[in-house]
């Protein structure tokens, strides 16, 4: 089965293809690489890579034996796309030998479109699958990239790549992929600071405190995010328990003959499944959006925009929600109109969730500012509330995807915390920066800024207008309401 029609090829593929036509390269044909290493260079390159081989070959191993039964084969290059080594299914390796797949080959863009050159030249996880291929030969393939490096100085060190059956095609490829390198960036950093440690003669003082350092942060990492999935767990099982004991009730009324009887409490009932379903539905985009923008496949639609305007229409579409909170919420800008490039749908998310969160942790007769302020270079919008306010030990950890700042005996309402990750990296894409200033039982205020600068060519896009996004406002205010 090949690439679905409906999936959109990235522009660097579509971009890689039309210079392999420009090269005169024949789809048809099967690239010949132009370098290949003597085997006496081969083992020159594996001594030189000894240390990451070893490194990226236990992990590489784990994938293999956690994905045991599904025919996969892994490759891993150098910083030029020179294959080191192939691990997998031993019938995989007979067959893409076929294909010039095979160590000391170098993968380069005259060997056609393919996954390992475009990984290193993009530098950021990449997936070809099926059609995404420039040869034809490869088209029954869906092909896993991700580079790794010495997160340090950000030295590129080469690529690990997943190849499997196009009819295997899975993103969760790619997402293991990215979350294993992650692993070996970090204990190939390790490995380079202990060797550093030996040349300055100073291991026996400070491996201890490394060592243990990193233990720590390790332990603190698997703590938090099994609070992250306790409470994901959590935040699921919720909502589905709340629907499923609705149906059962209702599957009582139909057995009993009862259901013209109990019309009003139907009427509730429906309600209150309708706002569990969005809650669901704003939990599973986050932690979707987060995946596909730390895999590198989420875009942003910039155009030029007043996001004077468009912050305003939001505090507006807000404003019937906070009343039943019992809450004020006021807009106050110094400009009237200012025109940035900026994605509004992307816009509107960072300020429902900002917002949000300001009506979780206020109590009724408290009140909301949201503020604009033109500072030249950059645009400044702040949503500040004065709610119980949030420790300051916690300030530095609030954006972090598996932390939950919120402890249970001071919870207003549901959360997860996954939100203000999405919301730091959304400000990020637009080149923008966020923080947070708060003190306990006074509030806190969340500030992003935006860079005051225009897009010379616009995404045009047919979307819906924030005024027509009452569903969105529904989903993204769900665990305030539920």
């Amino acid at each position: 089965m090949l690439q679905q029609k409906h999936e959109q090829e990235p522009t660097y593929i579509t971009e890689s293809k039309k210079r392999c036509i420009e090269l005169g390269m024949n789809p048809n044909e099967l690239g010949t690489p132009k370098n290949v290493l003597t085997e006496l260079e081969i083992k020159e390159k594996k001594h030189d890579y000894k240390e990451i081989l070893e490194v990226v070959k236990f992990f590489s191993e784990k994938i293999i034996k956690s994905l045991e039964g599904t025919p996969i084969l892994i490759t891993i290059s150098d910083e030029n796309g020179y294959l080191l080594d192939i691990l997998g299914d031993e019938t995989i390796k007979s067959t893409i030998e076929l294909l010039g797949i095979k160590t000391g080959n170098q993968f380069s863009e005259d060997m056609g479109t393919n996954v390992v050159s475009l990984t290193l030249k993009q530098n950021h996880p990449v997936q070809l699958i099926g059609t995404n291929h420039f040869n034809k030969a490869l088209f029954g393939s869906a092909c896993y990239g991700v580079p790794f490096h010495y997160t340090d100085d950000n030295n590129l060190l080469g690529s690990i790549c997943i190849m499997t059956a196009v009819i295997l095609h899975n993103p969760f490829f790619l997402l293991t992929l990215t979350t294993v390198v992650d692993a070996i960036e970090r204990e190939l950093l390790l490995r380079k600071q202990n060797s550093k440690l030996n040349i300055m003669n100073e291991m026996m003082i400070n491996k201890n405190k490394i060592i243990e350092g990193q233990k720590k942060e390790l332990e603190k990492s698997l703590k938090a995010q099994e609070e992250f999935l306790t409470n994901i767990s959590h935040e699921l099982k919720t909502p589905l328990n709340v629907i499923y004991s609705t149906i059962q009730l209702f599957n009582m009324y139909c057995k009993n003959g009862s259901l013209d009887q109990n019309k009003d409490s139907i009427f509730s009932y429906i309600n209150s499944m309708m706002q569990n379903c969005y809650r669901l539905s704003k939990l599973i985009n986050n932690i979707v959006d987060l995946s596909k923008i730390e895999a590198g496949f989420f875009e942003l639609s910039l155009s030029n925009y007043n996001i004077v305007e468009i912050v305003e229409e939001i505090v507006n579409s807000v404003a019937a929600y906070t009343d039943i909170k019992g809450l004020n919420i006021i807009f106050d800008t110094d400009i009237e109109e200012r025109i940035i490039a900026c994605d509004p749908e992307k816009i509107e998310r960072i300020v429902l969730n900002l917002i949000s969160n300001a009506i979780k942790f206020s109590d009724a007769g408290n009140e909301i500012f949201v503020n604009i302020k033109d500072n030249d270079k950059f645009i400044e919008i702040s949503i500040k509330d004065n709610g119980i306010g949030i420790e300051n030990d916690q300030l530095d950890i609030i954006f972090n995807r598996f932390k939950q700042v919120d402890k249970s005996l001071s919870r207003n309402a549901e959360g997860t915390g996954i939100g203000l990750s999405l919301v730091k990296a959304l400000v990020e894409m637009h080149q923008g920066t966020i923080y947070v200033e708060s003190e306990i039982g006074k509030g806190s205020k969340f500030t992003f800024e935006l860079p005051s600068q225009k897009v010379k060519q616009e995404d045009i896009l047919i979307s819906k207008t924030i005024r027509s996004k009452i569903e969105d406002l529904q989903v993204e205010l769900s665990d305030v309401f539920s």
